[in-house]
């Protein structure tokens, strides 16, 4: 079996990439939970020692939907283990591939049973009645929503726009071009906060925490909740149970707002399209994976606008922070109805001493 490639996630620095292992082990325990699931098995180490150990796999968001169930693996089940060796902690792998004692081999991000659920198989059928509006009049942006793309850039006028493909059709099918994001621009303090970040030992996943209201709307593709006032706008984030509450009802932000993850959120609509205006946010990461750092300055402005024939939402950002960035930090994501719905995320974090910096 050709080894999957790492991708780039919370955790998969903590591991030594250029190195392969095989472990022959005996499966103790499979932990299917967000953010990662494990694998906990026995082996014999160099010395014919019983050993414990366990190897990282994907969300289990993102395993059922290539066909793993929390029994794919079970307690008791003999095989051979391929990944790469964590760089803090023994008997700890990023794992690639379980090769059962018949020889099939099942990988991380493999659909090997074709029959994963699908947020996206029967939304015409599942929404069929949707109404286009509320009873108000306002555009109906209630239901649950999952990701299917997006683009991100750096400051406007800068170099590359790390555009991603267009929304893909109700089928599910990818457009063309996956890329991330470039890394915005960041002025000195911004670097130096960046410079801190250590993303196996410092990324919000590790703690549970969703990070900010940008990233985890369409990370791993979590089936999001929308819930739809006169007065407010709730937005349950399928990632790590983040809830944020938009005030239709107030026309300013408090003059004393406690910073939080979200902020404070007021929102007001222009034509047909929901305009947010955020404020009030506790210093974090911006962009996870690449260690880049926003202050309590952050300002984030988002536009949604929901096309009732095609069952998708749009959402278009405009990120500032004139402490750490340079310029605007600007992106688009595309959301369609969901076949599933919201369901809560439930993180159970067990990088364990991997994940820690040693003293």
């Amino acid at each position: 079996m050709t080894a999957i490639a790492a991708s780039a996630h919370h955790s998969s620095t903590a591991y030594d990439l250029s190195k392969h292992i095989e472990w022959k082990v005996t499966v103790t325990q499979f932990q299917f939970v967000n953010p990662h699931s494990y694998v906990f098995f026995s082996m014999q180490d160099g010395n014919g020692k019983t050993v414990n150990g366990r190897c990282e796999l994907p969300a289990l968001t993102a395993l059922q939907r290539v066909g793993w169930t929390k029994t794919t693996v079970v307690p008791g089940q003999k095989g051979t283990i391929t990944g790469s060796p964590g760089r803090n902690e023994e008997n700890v792998c990023f794992m690639n591939s379980f090769v059962f004692e018949d020889g099939h081999a099942i990988g991380r991000t493999e659909d090997f049973t074709k029959g994963g659920p699908n947020p996206l198989a029967t939304i015409a059928a599942t929404h069929a009645n949707r109404p286009a509006r509320m009873p108000n009049g306002r555009p109906n942006l209630q239901g649950p929503w999952v990701g299917i793309g997006g683009e991100g850039r750096g400051p406007i006028g800068t170099k590359g726009e790390g555009k991603k493909g267009p929304p893909p059709g109700a089928d599910g099918k990818k457009g063309p071009g996956r890329g991330g994001p470039p890394r915005p621009e960041e002025t000195e303090a911004g670097k130096a906060a960046s410079a801190k970040y250590d993303q196996p030992f410092d990324d919000p996943a590790i703690k549970c925490d969703p990070a900010n209201i940008l990233f985890g709307w369409v990370h791993d593709r979590h089936v999001n909740e929308i819930i739809q006032t006169d007065k407010e706008i709730t937005m349950k984030y399928g990632y790590m149970d983040f809830v944020r509450t938009i005030h239709l009802d107030q026309t300013q932000h408090p003059k004393v707002i406690k910073p939080s993850r979200g902020g404070n959120s007021i929102g007001k609509w222009e034509g047909d399209t929901l305009v947010v205006d955020t404020i009030g946010f506790l210093p974090g990461t911006l962009i996870p994976i690449n260690g880049v750092m926003h202050s309590d300055q952050l300002h984030v402005v988002e536009r949604f606008d929901v096309d009732p024939a095609a069952k998708t939402l749009t959402r278009s950002y405009v990120a500032e922070d004139p402490l750490y960035l340079k310029g605007p930090f600007t992106g688009k994501d595309y959301m369609q109805l969901s076949d599933e719905p919201y369901v809560l995320y439930n993180c159970v974090e067990l990088s364990g001493k991997n994940n820690i910096r040693s003293k």
